[in-house]
Parts: structure tokens; sequence; C-alpha cells
């Protein structure tokens, strides 16, 4: 429980709870969550009282021959500010570890998916409430989208050239799943204006990245992205393409 300032003059009360319960003793192959949440927050326009309910498996692949899958799949209802709210948020992927391959590359692809409101007048919310948020890098490392109003396939190919050095390269391509709702950021801004004959596709994004670790303490990471813009972009938000790229190190102690 936390009280909060909403930048209005406004304090506001938020409860959070929930149940979550994990186990690699249901199905030998994976481990499987299940999870109960709720959110209770308090506005002027409003309460938000709402229940999140999902469920994530995730393979080893060690006991699949290379294989891996992982899935999770949430059901949200309840009320935002007052509006019924209905939504649902999935995510499929699987891929396959050649674990005795020199470099030990591995090749995947996912699925992900995240409701958007059709109707912003209707006195009801069909946006997928990401609780949150923490979306790096998941949905493309420039941060660009999160788990709401999205479409987003992707591919992935790893490989290992040393026990410390990890190479990964992504490709994810981005729709608004739709678009009588904003285009939502990592953190949950959404990207005005919204424009319902607009195309769905926003666009693809590319990723490459490093990892070398340095002994037990030292990390470093470095990385490059490219966005390609799509319709959906050029017509209501940005102009051009976007580069990205970082490096970092981190110190364990």
């Amino acid at each position: 429980q936390s009280d909060l300032f909403d930048g209005n003059g406004t304090d506001r009360n938020q409860i959070f709870s929930g149940v979550y319960f994990s186990s690699t003793g249901l199905i030998p192959v994976q481990t499987t969550d299940l999870y109960a949440l709720e959110l209770h927050e308090e506005y002027p326009v409003g309460d938000t009282d709402f229940f999140t309910l999902g469920t994530r498996m995730k393979a080893d692949p060690k006991k699949l021959g290379g294989f891996d899958y992982e899935t999770e799949m949430v059901v949200q209802f309840g009320d935002v500010k007052g509006k019924d709210l209905t939504a649902f948020a999935g995510h499929w992927g699987t891929g396959y570890n050649w674990f005795k391959a020199p470099w030990r590359p591995r090749l995947g692809i996912e699925y992900n998916y995240a409701t958007g409101d059709s109707n912003t007048t209707n006195g009801a919310v069909g946006t997928f409430q990401n609780l949150f948020p923490t979306n790096h890098p998941f949905y493309g490392t420039m941060d660009l989208f999160g788990w709401r109003n999205l479409s987003n396939p992707a591919v992935s190919f790893s490989v290992l050239p040393s026990e410390q050095l990890k190479v990964k390269l992504d490709y994810n391509v981005f729709w608004l799943a739709n678009t009588h709702d904003a285009w939502y950021r990592a953190n949950g801004t959404p990207v005005l204006p919204i424009d319902p004959n607009a195309d769905r596709f926003v666009g693809s994004e590319i990723d490459l990245n490093l990892t070398w670790k340095l002994g037990k303490h030292v990390i470093l990471a470095a990385g490059y992205s490219h966005f390609f813009n799509g319709e959906y972009a050029e017509n209501t938000a940005a102009s051009s393409d976007a580069d990205f790229a970082y490096a970092q190190v981190t110190i364990k102690f």
C-alpha cells in the first residue's frame, strides 16, 4: 500500500496485492507459474480496481533435446477510473538450442499481443494494463513499445563464441492491435495523435547486443539498434528512421 502524489495537487491511495505460485513438479520439463493480482487506486474521476489472472510456462531445453518454449497468457477485468475493463495479453515463443555445436547457437521465434481499446468514448476500457512495466528489452532494445495495444512477431539468433561472450541479434515487427487506441512506449506513455484511419503497421527494429563477462565481478555490454518507420509512424509520429547505441559496465561486489 502506498500514498501517491499525482502531480496535480491531489493525493491518491494505491493498494497492490496478489498471490503467485511456481512449480517445476506439475510438468517436469517446464516451470509452471500461476498468479492472481489486484490493483486498487483512488482517483477523483472514479476508482481503479481490477484483477489480473495469468499463467506462465517455460520449458527446460536440456530436458527436451535442445527445444524450448515459453508462453504467458493474462486476462484482466474490473474498473479503470470508473470504466469497465476487459483486456487480454499473451506471449508465445519457441526455439532450438544447438548445445553440442560450436558457439552453441540458438534460433527462436515469438509473438507478443496485448489488446487495445476499440472505442474510447463508450464507458469501457479494452487496453491491457501493463502493471508497473519494466518492458526493456522484451519488445526491442530501443523501448519504443510496451505490452499494450500491440501485435509483435519477432525472431532472434544468439551465439556464444566463448564462455564469457554472448552475441544476440533480434528482429521485431510492430503493428497496433487497434488504431482507435494509442501507440504506447515501454513506460506506458502514449504516442499522440491517434489516427483511427491510419495503417496499423508502425515499423520494425533490428537489435545487436553483446555481453562480455570479465571475471566474476565485471560485465561489459554494448549494442546498436535501428528502427525502420512504418506507415503508422510516418503518418502520425516520427518522420524518419531512428538509431540507438549504448555501452555500459556493471560491477558486482
